[in-house]
């Protein structure tokens, strides 16, 4: 069903359901109460479904549909009362019409008392057509802006693989001329976490589970590469291991600490990775030797991928910082919510 015809059947449906609502409470109260006097009833109703839609037509062709509160708010109020005074007099128009007009329809107090009532009626129905309206717009605007988030994480991603690819081939090439058995190892590895990517690239966040198999053949391939200059232990709570993180998220860290921790020093030196549960927030800690002293290795392409990736996916719940430890080792420090399959 499309908009204007549940506009049409909210209309109508509610304006009958009011004037029944007014009948009754006319055979309630008054003991004099005919069928016949519920005619002017009827027509008000009608009345009521015309001039709301003539009030809906001009809101739409002046834009006050856009208009903020504190400008809405006063021209909505005249209208209001401007509307709220006819709709009265016709009812007592067509009371004289059908032959039930009373002289006391017209004092003061019952002009007035009516008015405020239909003042409030068309307050309550003005309300609820603002109400509906802003709330579709922000529906709207979040649609939009889920639409460009992940317009987003899709750019992100669709960068992160290349370099992901570019970095290991160039890794991987360094070993060709030195040792081809490593290199052919290092070849398998890769093919490994691209098969594992490729399904990884069709979801936003995949379990850790499967992020640290990936980390895994990356360690691996660069394990060949560096021979003993590099240790590694992992240490994966069992409890972590269904937790949703974003694809290619730590082996860009990882890969990070190796970069520009472990490469630069002539001793290499160890990387360990460490997962719990924490206030049923997942914690990562990544440490690796080296010493943090260039501010602009936190604004590296992974590092700007990754809090790019976090900020989209997890708002303000996720924690990402990289700080030195102590003298030897940086720390890499990862908080996410614990969302699980």
């Amino acid at each position: 069903m499309n908009k204007k015809k549940v506009y049409w059947l909210s209309q109508t449906f509610g304006w009958l359901l009011y004037a029944a609502f007014m009948i009754l409470g006319g055979y309630v109260v008054s003991s004099n109460f005919k069928p016949i006097m519920a005619m002017p009833i009827l027509v008000e109703a009608i009345f009521f479904i015309l001039i709301t839609h003539f009030f809906r037509l001009i809101s739409k062709q002046w834009g006050w549909l856009q208009l903020p509160a504190t400008r809405l708010m006063p021209k909505m109020l005249v209208s209001i009362f401007v509307m709220a005074i006819p709709v009265y007099f016709i009812r007592v128009f067509m009371s004289f019409i059908i032959g039930v007009y009373s002289v006391n329809l017209l004092t003061v107090n019952n002009i007035l008392g009516n008015i405020i009532g239909n003042f409030i009626v068309l307050f309550i129905w003005t309300s609820l057509y603002y109400a509906y309206h802003y709330f579709e717009r922000y529906n709207l605007s979040l649609k939009y802006e889920v639409a460009m988030n992940k317009m987003e994480l899709d750019r992100l991603k669709s960068q992160l693989n290349p370099h992901f690819i570019f970095n290991a081939l160039n890794s991987i090439r360094a070993l060709v001329d030195e040792d081809p058995k490593r290199s052919k190892k290092a070849i398998n590895h890769l093919s490994n976490i691209l098969r594992s990517s490729l399904t990884a690239d069709r979801k936003e966040l995949i379990s850790l589970k499967e992020e640290m198999e990936t980390v895994k053949n990356y360690l691996a391939m660069e394990t060949i590469r560096f021979e003993e200059r590099i240790q590694t232990t992992i240490s994966v709570a069992s409890d972590t291991e269904s937790v949703l993180v974003p694809p290619l998220m730590l082996q860009t860290l990882v890969e990070n600490g190796i970069k520009h921790g472990i490469s630069k020093l002539k001793e290499g030196g160890a990387l360990s990775i460490k997962t719990f549960i924490e206030d049923s927030t997942l914690v990562v800690e990544i440490r690796n030797a080296g010493q943090l002293k260039d501010k602009k290795l936190n604004s590296g392409y992974g590092i700007k991928n990754t809090i790019q990736r976090l900020t989209i996916l997890f708002k303000n719940e996720a924690e990402f910082k990289i700080s030195n430890e102590n003298k030897n080792t940086v720390l890499t420090l990862l908080r996410l919510p614990s969302h699980i399959i």
